[in-house]
């Protein structure tokens, strides 16, 4: 009897190994969601700034409406869809008091709605501006690109102008494509670092699927970029 236990040992041994390797296999699968999560956001590059803070006379901006780079429904759609979140994560960013330009207003002082960066304003356009709304700089707003369908992407073009001599003080021109890793995990760190439902574990990968909430991210994103303010150093104080 004794001389058969090693074959039925070998044979038991045998019909573990599937399992065995199959326990391999699934262990192996969670790596590449391992390294998701420490995989570091992305950082926009397509980023200019004149100087490495806003000038401390800029206190007041004029936010104007969103425009598109074409006509395509698509895009209109997204512009209706993430101009409100343009405007919510401009007020977070609490660098300077923000004055949201609506298209009537614009068109009551300028004869149109929208104006871009691009094209030849008015001579009297900043003064205008100026004197209507008292900023000191305005932002153009342009989308460039809108997939809200997955996987999701959004880009945008952001220019920030002072009104006197008028001037860029700051611009970024991006798309955030959901397929690039880095572009995925940012969103997710985003989603989990700004809750909309807090406990909801489901919000941190509904950001690859949501157009609205994917679109706060990549504004988010793109207001970082912005100059910061400089730190003011009390007399007397380190």
């Amino acid at each position: 009897m004794n001389t058969h236990a090693p074959a039925a040992s070998r044979n038991r041994l045998r019909s573990g190994l599937p399992g065995f390797a199959a326990l391999l296999l699934a262990g192996c699968s969670h790596i590449p969601s391992l390294h998701q999560a420490t995989l570091a956001s992305y950082e926009p590059t397509n980023v200019y700034r004149e100087h490495e803070h806003l000038p401390m006379r800029v206190k007041r901006v004029a936010l104007l409406p969103v425009t598109t780079i074409t006509e395509d429904a698509t895009l209109q759609f997204g512009r209706e869809t993430l101009e409100p979140v343009l405007l919510q994560e401009f007020t977070r960013c609490r660098q300077f008091e923000l004055v949201p330009v609506t298209a009537g207003q614009l068109r009551l002082m300028t004869g149109q709605d929208t104006w871009t960066a691009e094209e030849r304003l008015p001579a009297d356009f900043f003064e205008k501006l100026k004197d209507r709304f008292g900023v000191d700089a305005v932002v153009f707003a342009r989308l460039t690109q809108y997939r809200p369908y997955e996987p999701v992407s959004v880009g945008w073009r952001l220019k920030l102008l002072e009104v006197e001599q008028p001037h860029i003080l700051w611009a970024i021109d991006e798309v955030f494509d959901s397929r690039q890793p880095r572009v995925a995990a940012g969103a997710r760190r985003f989603a989990k670092e700004n809750p909309e439902a807090p406990g909801l574990a489901s919000e941190v990968e509904g950001v690859l699927t949501s157009p609205r909430r994917f679109g706060q991210y990549t504004v988010n994103s793109a207001v970082a970029t912005m100059p910061g303010r400089a730190r003011v150093i009390l007399s007397g104080q380190p």
